[in-house]
């Protein structure tokens, strides 16, 4: 059996003859061309018509993979709408979702609808939530009144001195300006005229007659035995309301409460000596003058801005009688 076999197979080589590998031989190719998308469709989805015009597909040879046929689902049709909205409608945006609530990381702030409410409750709450809003500042405080034991004493001692004054009646801006009691001096001693008169606190004008007849008097004459007695203060600015240095804005002016006054000159019978800016190396009797009066001025006033001190008190000295805390001065 084994030997027929042999000489058959050796046969088959001389001749030239082959088996087929798989199943009958093909037929011959039909004229009209298939197309690929024919050929490997399944004959049960073209039905019984074109499986009797269209001859079987050969089997393919042993060992190649059969060519997977295409889904037409995945075949994307442009002219056709999408199946989860109707054509002609546009699709409906999705409801936005709370980043927070749902575990995942913000990763940055989502556009606010027009006109919307928040989705979420917090969200409410801080469109319901006035934005916050600088508290207006406080009204200035109003004039000060003194105490009565005080202010009759005061008004005692500057009687007692010999100064030239009237009370007049409260003064009161509404805008923080104002003196409870105030006073117009005319003369701050019987022999030295205030020019013009001032209006302002008794304590300022008190303070100024006991500087004036202590310290001022005694220092011009030493400074200026030449010149005649010290007869006349000229003052540049009483009861004014306003800013510090004239300012639009800041704090009030101590001038607005009648608690200061600007000296600019002194006079000596007819010859009127502005004050000056005294240099530490001029030694001149009027530079030597003018530091003294710097310095004495502080043993009566709780402020005093000399000549040159800054860019708003260049020709006058400054003197006021503001009360600090721990009785602190300020002497520039």
């Amino acid at each position: 059996m084994r030997h027929a076999t042999g000489l058959m197979l050796i046969w088959l080589a001389a001749t030239g003859v082959t088996l087929p590998e798989i199943g009958p031989p093909a037929p011959p190719k039909p004229a009209q061309s298939v197309t690929q998308d024919e050929a490997a469709a399944p004959a049960e989805e073209k039905g019984a018509a074109d499986s009797s015009q269209t001859p079987p597909t050969p089997p393919l040879p042993s060992g190649t993979p059969p060519t997977p046929s295409p889904d037409p689902r995945d075949t994307p049709d442009a002219t056709s709408a999408p199946s989860e909205v109707p054509a002609g409608k546009p699709e409906a945006p999705e409801a936005p979702v709370d980043a927070e609530k749902a575990g995942q990381p913000k990763t940055g702030p989502s556009k606010p609808d027009d006109g919307a409410a928040p989705t979420t409750e917090g969200k409410q709450e801080q469109a319901d939530k006035p934005e916050p809003t600088a508290p207006p500042p406080p009204p200035d405080p109003a004039p000060v009144s003194e105490k009565p034991e005080e202010l009759a004493m005061c008004l005692r001692d500057l009687k007692a001195i010999g100064a030239d004054f009237t009370e007049d009646a409260m003064i009161d801006d509404e805008t923080g300006c104002g003196i409870a009691h105030p006073v117009t001096v005319r003369r701050i001693l019987p022999s030295v005229t205030l020019e013009p008169e001032a209006t302002i606190r008794c304590e300022t004008a008190l303070s100024l007659a006991r500087m004036t007849r202590d310290m001022l008097i005694p220092a011009a004459a030493r400074a200026f035995p030449d010149r005649p007695a010290l007869s006349g203060i000229s003052q540049a600015s009483g009861y004014v309301c306003r800013n510090r240095n004239s300012a639009e804005t800041g704090k009030i002016s101590e001038h607005a409460h009648g608690n200061a006054i600007d000296i600019a000159a002194l006079r000596f019978s007819k010859e009127s000596v502005p004050l000056m800016i005294a240099k530490q190396d001029d030694g001149t009797a009027e530079a030597a003058f003018q530091r003294a009066l710097n310095a004495i001025a502080c043993l009566y006033f709780t402020t005093v801005l000399s000549p040159g001190s800054d860019a708003a008190h260049q020709d006058h000295l400054h003197l006021d009688v503001i009360e600090r805390k721990s009785g602190f001065r300020y002497c520039r």
